[in-house]
């Protein structure tokens, strides 16, 4: 067997390092689909997936229960540096995206937005009611300096072979309690997240091509590619025209490209043949001018937008000081 590469092959695509200081906005990449969001106010969770339990794709699927491990999450949460949250946001309720997003809420007093089917993990994982949020397409809350606006879009379309693993295309019908079993975290429908503040604007998306996307505009974009080595050249290439030419971002991150089952303490290593996709990206990456690829490591910081100091928000602030 073809051992995968070593992640460090594509060092020169690693995003730059830095420090926390709250001048600017920040993003922070925790492995999966997992995102901090941040500025010196203000502190996002996209997808918090600390807990990996293992056996998502795997026969266990169908017969292990899981739930939150309270003690890895406080002290990933602590590795970060976060105390507190505003919001935890669910783009879908797969398990590796919404398994710890209760505890998480819990933890740091954040609101929980997503669908029904997130507002139903939050209540079988103890959230209290006041600090649930269903969303719907076009739902826009103002968290700090951010305005996020949830837009429907659409999961990775998985080979029909595997589709009754994924629960493509299913709700979350009850609340669930954990332990739970792994089957029961169903897509509960999929959004790509818009996150404008006055230094720039981040569209999070999915690997999924919407049929009838919103015209959206964007500063820089983060795209799952965890299961595009699924599918053909020409979807990832269409991929890559709606959601990086047509939004018009010049930084691209790719997530959701690491293997699940392994812990935040453990080097990432790819999923699968997430390297293929990695490899399909920078080769059309290379077409474009001015268009920058990135592939952040689990635990990168970096200052996503800096402060403009020129920008129309910072003459008001300072002609009001």
């Amino acid at each position: 067997m073809k051992l995968l590469p070593n992640v460090q092959k594509y060092n020169k695509y690693f995003p730059e390092q830095c420090k926390y200081d709250g001048e600017g906005v920040f993003f922070s990449y925790i492995g999966t689909n997992s995102l901090l969001i941040r500025d010196k106010n203000t502190s996002i969770m996209i997808d918090p997936n600390f807990t990996r339990p293992g056996g998502i794709l795997s026969p266990q699927y169908f017969i292990k229960s899981v739930a939150p491990n309270p003690l890895v999450i406080r002290n990933t949460l602590d590795k970060l540096g976060v105390n507190r949250l505003d919001a935890v946001l669910l783009t879908h309720t797969h398990i590796d995206h919404a398994l710890d997003a209760p505890e998480v809420t819990k933890q740091t007093g954040a609101v929980l937005y997503g669908s029904h089917s997130a507002v139903l993990i939050g209540r079988g994982g103890g959230v209290k009611e006041d600090m649930l949020r269903e969303i719907a397409d076009g739902t826009s809350i103002e968290i700090g300096d951010f305005k996020v606006t949830f837009y429907k879009s659409e999961h990775l379309p998985f080979p029909n072979i595997v589709k009754p693993l994924m629960n493509y295309k299913k709700e979350v019908d009850e609340a669930l309690s954990p332990p739970v079993r792994i089957a029961r975290f169903r897509e509960g429908g999929s959004y790509k997240i818009l996150i404008e503040h006055h230094h720039g604007t981040l569209l999070v998306c999915s690997s999924g091509i919407d049929s009838n996307p919103a015209l959206l505009k964007a500063d820089a974009i983060s795209i799952c590619i965890g299961g595009l080595a699924l599918r053909s050249e020409e979807y990832r290439e269409r991929l890559f025209k709606k959601a990086v030419i047509d939004t018009g971002a010049k930084d691209i991150y790719m997530t959701h490209w690491d293997k699940m089952s392994n812990s935040l303490d453990e080097p990432p290593e790819f999923l699968g043949r997430t390297h293929l996709v990695v490899d399909h990206f920078i080769k059309m990456t290379s077409r474009q001018e001015g268009i920058n690829l990135y592939l952040p490591i689990t635990w990168t910081t970096l200052r996503l937008f800096s402060p403009s100091k020129n920008s129309v928000w910072d003459r008001i602030k300072a002609f009001c000081s």
